[in-house]
């Protein structure tokens, strides 16, 4: 296990009602004026939710400004919009109320308007990240993990360019997390979430590192937990229950306790989010599409982790088979998962052209001596080439054309 630091200094509010506790938490924090952040939905009137923020923030006296207007890949030009209302405003947090994309543009704007640099310098490496803005998440949508993450992901719409940002003081100073805000989330944002996790897992669980311990075990039993209850959650949307566990599985699928003291890969959303950046889609759609190709292409580098994962994750057993044989079945276990889950893994099956496949590579940032990416298999352009054919090549039930 390699040496490892890490603050997760986010307050976690779990349970009924979480929502209701906002203006008491933030006020004894000595907070007076917030920007409550969302993506204007009219759900967020007709169920109530909006109102019930304003008035726990009225309860404690403090005053707020809204912005809503958040697009899924969000966008820099609402991040700049927002920094010039918190200036303007005095600002001293910001209230995201929302999934990943909202969380996500808050913590922009939380960092833009606590800093003096224009907030893309942040992005691009131009301007260090030393504060920002506390923010606190009411969450709606599981998905990203964004609500206790040092992460955040921003869409250049002009340049169609998608950054990740991660760094610590990104992290929410408060995540209220009610699951049963999440029980009108429909089917499809259900099961992008749901993959979502899942990747963030594997991200972390896909280690150069040989040896298997604790936290692959808690990983192993995180992934497995999605996989019976992910479709479950789906014919049942309604079910509190399994909405809590996929609630606190999204957090901590991102917030390192299931990656501390490991080499992270990353490759996989690397390799996605060109398609979030060049077709707007969404992010759990991208993953899917691209999970089981990045896997067979880094599985013949490294069968011996995708062996296991095929037998702790997925129950197969090996018998006679070899590690890439059964690799194999857990790459195929993989795909037929996220088809349950009515999730495309092909091109084809979300309608995207294949025409852009240069130009997406043009724009992954290879680093270091190789000039690659990943971690259990270091991919060069031709590798990440091959997955986007892969993936451009697979019919809609997943098998080559």
């Amino acid at each position: 296990m390699r040496d490892f630091t890490i603050c997760i200094g986010t307050t976690f509010v779990f349970g009924h009602d979480a929502e209701t506790k906002i203006g008491a938490s933030l006020g004894a924090k000595g907070i007076t004026h917030v920007l409550i952040h969302h993506d204007g939905g009219a759900y967020l009137e007709t169920n109530g939710l909006l109102d019930t923020v304003r008035k726990s923030l009225d309860a404690a006296g403090i005053a707020y400004t809204e912005l809503g207007g958040v697009e899924p890949n969000p966008r820099l030009a609402l991040v700049r919009k927002g920094i010039a209302i918190a200036k303007a405003f005095n600002v001293d947090a910001v209230v995201a109320i929302g999934g990943g994309s909202v969380i996500d543009s808050a913590k922009a704007i939380a960092l833009g308007a606590a800093g003096e640099h224009e907030v893309w310098d942040y992005f691009t490496g131009m301007a260090p990240v030393e504060r920002t803005l506390p923010v606190a998440v009411v969450l709606t949508c599981p998905a990203s993990g964004s609500e206790s993450s040092q992460v955040t992901v921003i869409n250049n719409e002009q340049d169609h360019v998608k950054i990740t940002l991660s760094e610590p003081p990104l992290r929410p100073a408060f995540a209220f997390m009610n699951p049963a805000l999440s029980t009108t989330v429909p089917a499809f944002p259900t099961a992008c979430g749901i993959v979502d996790m899942f990747s963030h897992i594997c991200e972390r669980y896909f280690s150069a590192d040989e040896e298997i311990g604790v936290i692959d075990r808690m990983a192993e039993g995180a992934l497995r937990t999605l996989v019976d209850i992910g479709p479950k959650s789906l014919a049942n949307l309604a079910d509190y229950d399994l909405r809590a566990q996929i609630m606190w599985i999204s957090t901590i699928a991102q917030n390192n306790t299931l990656g501390v003291g490991r080499e992270q890969d990353w490759s996989t959303h690397l390799i996605a989010n060109e398609l979030s950046a060049l077709y707007d889609t969404p992010h759990g759609a991208t993953l899917s599409i691209i999970m089981g190709s990045w896997m067979r292409v880094a599985s013949e580098r490294a069968p011996m982790r995708f062996a296991r994962y095929a037998s702790e994750v997925f129950g197969i057993e090996a018998g006679s088979l070899s590690e890439a044989e059964l690799a194999e079945r857990g790459i195929r276990a993989t795909e037929a998962f996220f088809q349950s889950l009515d999730m495309p893994i092909s091109f084809a099956d979300f309608n995207l052209p294949t025409d852009g496949i240069e130009q997406m590579l043009d724009n992954i940032d290879f680093y270091g001596p190789d000039n690659t990416i990943g971690s259990i298999a270091h991919l060069n352009r031709a590798d990440c080439r091959s997955i986007y054919e892969m993936a451009a090549g697979k019919t809609a039930q997943g098998k080559e054309s």
